[in-house]
């Protein structure tokens, strides 16, 4: 059961979801919309696949990858788990943040879901199931939902940049690697800082959006005022200091478990680099996932994880199947982790009933 501090909530739910809002001519723009992303997706994809392969000996990469031991595999796989479990527990503080119940547990499968999703659309598509899920199984709304999101991404930013920040000092870095973590720190700083603003002072964010909309059919002007108050609701961790701390904390747990993996994937193939080298791996490898355009990355993070590899003095034969070996475990086991839980996080779509 949930708790909203927005009256009537509740009831307007249904009609703030997106599905819902669309008039012909919007469905109609939508699908163009849909079309292009997915054609700048398939460029992107391909674009970064070219340069991949044109550096990769993907024969004896496959032979160092079934030499791996069995124990880096399992302890890779560990490592992975644990990095999806504090996700979906700092998902849980984002929620309860924003006043609304729910648990790791519950929203653990949910998670799941839209990140295989994500990793089998460009775009970042699976975000809407995530938004889809909250809805049926706990009542949110869906732009509260995706300011958690957006919540989760500025998260991932400030932590990815500081260990970009981190690695390049801890190596004697001075150059682009340096400045990109320095530029990175500074811009996710002002992005928190702006959205502890709004959070802060969520009646001035609304009449903010309220005044620049003003100018819209009265019908969407308050559509898009009540899903920006959602939306800024979907931000409240940034309000307080002990939501704050909790999903700061999970944060730093998240992409530890990551680094676990990074690093564990390194010594099974005797790959010798400090601590320093893999926060810059792991850092360049997600901010590559992160490309909105790619599916899983494909492309953009093997190509710049192999680059950066390589400027680590990875040695070029265990280069491109450490890269390849990474790849497969971010993206394989909660891929197949969202394809046995889909059922779990839509009970709807099998007749199921929504459990609280």
């Amino acid at each position: 059961m949930e708790v909203s501090s927005i009256p009537g909530d509740d009831a307007r739910t249904e009609s703030e979801d997106p599905a819902t809002l669309a008039s012909p001519a919007r469905k109609r723009s939508s699908w163009r919309q849909t079309a292009l992303r997915l054609t700048i997706g398939s460029l992107v994809t391909a674009g970064f696949l070219w340069l991949f392969l044109r550096q990769a000996a993907l024969g004896d990469a496959w032979r160092e990858m079934r030499a791996l031991p069995g124990w880096t595999i399992a302890a890779a796989l560990g490592f992975v788990l644990a990095n999806a479990a504090f996700i979906a527990l700092r998902w849980r503080y984002l929620f309860a943040a924003a006043r609304y119940s729910t648990t790791a547990r519950g929203l653990f499968p949910i998670f799941c879901v839209g990140a295989a999703a994500n990793n089998i659309i460009p775009a970042r598509g699976g975000d809407l199931l995530r938004m889809e899920a909250t809805r049926q199984r706990y009542k949110i709304p869906a732009f509260v939902t995706a300011g958690t999101l957006f919540a989760e991404r500025l998260l991932d930013g400030v932590v990815l940049s500081v260990w970009i920040l981190v690695g390049a000092l801890m190596i004697g870095e001075t150059g682009p690697l340096l400045l990109a973590g320095v530029g990175l720190s500074a811009g996710t700083a002002l992005g928190v800082a702006l959205a502890a603003i709004a959070a802060a002072r969520p009646d001035a964010a609304e009449r903010f959006v309220w005044r620049i909309t003003r100018r819209l059919p009265v019908r969407w002007h308050t559509r898009i005022g009540r899903a920006a108050a959602n939306f800024v609701l979907g931000l409240g961790a940034f309000r307080q200091r002990r939501s704050l701390w909790r999903v700061a904390w999970t944060s730093v747990a998240i992409w530890l478990a990551d680094f676990g993996m990074y690093v564990v994937v390194g010594e099974g193939f005797g790959i010798d680099l400090g601590a320093g080298a893999y926060f810059l791996l792991e850092g360049v490898g997600n901010l590559a996932l992160g490309v909105p355009a790619t599916a899983a990355g494909l492309g953009s993070f093997d190509y710049l994880t192999l680059v950066s590899a390589e400027q680590l003095d990875v040695a070029e034969h265990l280069a491109t199947p450490y890269v390849l070996t990474v790849h497969a475990m971010v993206v394989l086991p909660v891929t197949i982790l969202g394809a046995l839980f889909f059922r779990r996080a839509f009970p709807r779509v099998f007749g199921g009933r929504a459990a609280g």
